[in-house]
């Protein structure tokens, strides 16, 4: 068992890792704070109810969060590779944690990557900002424009204050900008979001989400498109300049 001041000294080591391995934000969840939560239905690529830590790794006792900056909207770009999708936008928040992995296995200690915990939950208890409207994370910061990572390990590692703040008020804009109405309010609607649309159902369906595509998701190549980010660009932190 660590000390206070040894378990203070290794989770420092840790964050200057993830930083120094790319990482724009990092911070701590305790295993025991996202465990507590009741298990939600993430959509999108996932598709399951989220597990507990002690799913992945019994002697679970830390979840290390990482966020990457999005600073340009090139990083936003699709790529079709035969009949797979690629998002170079995600491959930092799967190489950073791989990263801190091979440090903490080089100190004795385990780690696991977490696709089947919430992001966004950790994101918040770890302090990055609040969940938006959007449905994204929101940093004071860089707004919507970060993407998560994270990894469980059994080294016991001081946890970061969450994220209590309101950062959206009153404020809807990214409600009423969504093309193609898949917003409610924290809520998105993966069936209708144009990151993920496809062109299925009806006749008229297929014609108008299209004409969305075409116009919120422009083809830069045969096999690439910008994503749509009309409900990040009207939020008004994290502002492109």
């Amino acid at each position: 068992m660590k000390t206070d001041s040894e378990r203070e000294k290794f989770t420092a080591e840790i964050k200057e890792k993830a930083l120094d391995a790319g990482a724009t934000l990092v911070g701590i969840v305790s295993a025991n704070a996202i465990d507590s939560l009741q298990p939600i239905w993430v959509g999108w690529t996932i598709r399951e109810y989220t597990k507990k830590t002690t799913d992945l790794m019994p002697d679970a006792k830390s979840v290390i969060v990482i966020g990457y900056h999005i600073w340009d909207d090139v990083l936003e770009i699709a790529l079709k590779k035969d009949d797979d999708w690629v998002y170079p936008c995600y491959s930092p928040v799967w190489d950073i944690p791989l990263r801190i992995r091979h440090h903490l296995e080089t100190k004795g200690y385990k780690a696991v990557l977490t696709g089947s915990l919430s992001k966004k939950r950790l994101a918040q208890l770890a302090g990055f900002g609040a969940y938006g409207k959007n449905a994204l994370i929101i940093n004071p910061k860089f707004g919507p424009w970060i993407r998560l990572g994270s990894l469980v390990t059994n080294a016991e590692l001081v946890p970061d204050q969450p994220f209590e703040q309101d950062l959206c008020g009153e404020c809807d804009n990214c409600l009423k900008v969504c093309p193609a109405g898949a917003l409610t309010p924290y809520k998105v609607d993966d069936s209708k979001c144009l990151v993920r649309v496809h062109l299925s159902g009806s006749a008229e369906e297929i014609d108008k989400n299209k004409c969305l595509l075409k116009r919120f998701e422009p083809s830069l190549t045969q096999n690439a498109h910008l994503m749509c980010m009309e409900c990040q660009k009207v939020c008004k932190y994290g502002k492109r300049t």
